[in-house]
């Protein structure tokens, strides 16, 4: 909270940072010439993280859509990916932002990305924050120097 200059009212619960979220998604080939989209979402209120300002939970649903390059993402350790927000404190936005990070460092090259969090609605505001790569100032470009950086 200190992070964000924001001193809260009433009790606080505590929350993990984002840093201890999983890092690991794994990945399958995907050997086809045919371009595709590939859409996953999760069920309304399926996906939950903490407020940073309160501890309590934020839930909603998360929209991942992507045409691949040469890599697929894999649905058992995206699942555990997903979970591991549970108990992690962070601001929406950071969220969506941080998932497009990470999966864009996975799925490096990929033609398009796009994650979306839709998050059920909190004191009368409805929240939806989408990051697309096609508005990224550098696009693919950067996700591919990042994860040819990683693996050096």
């Amino acid at each position: 909270m200190a992070r964000y200059g924001i001193k809260p009212e009433g009790r606080v619960a505590t929350f993990l940072p984002p840093e201890v979220r999983q890092h690991e998604i794994h990945r399958l080939p995907y050997e086809h010439a045919a371009r595709q989209r590939v859409s996953y979402e999760t069920e309304p209120g399926e996906f939950t993280a903490l407020c940073p300002f309160s501890g309590l939970p934020d839930s909603g649903s998360v929209h991942i859509e992507y045409v691949p390059g040469e890599w697929l993402l894999e649905l058992k350790s995206l699942k555990y990916y997903l979970m591991s927000w549970r108990h992690i404190g962070a601001a929406q936005e950071d969220i969506t932002a941080f998932m497009y990070e990470d999966l864009a460092r996975h799925l490096a090259p990929f033609d398009q990305l796009v994650v979306t969090t839709d998050y059920t609605v909190r004191g009368g505001i409805h929240t939806v924050c989408r990051v697309d790569s096609r508005e990224q100032a550098s696009g693919e470009a950067a996700a591919s120097d990042d994860a040819t950086a990683a693996s050096s």
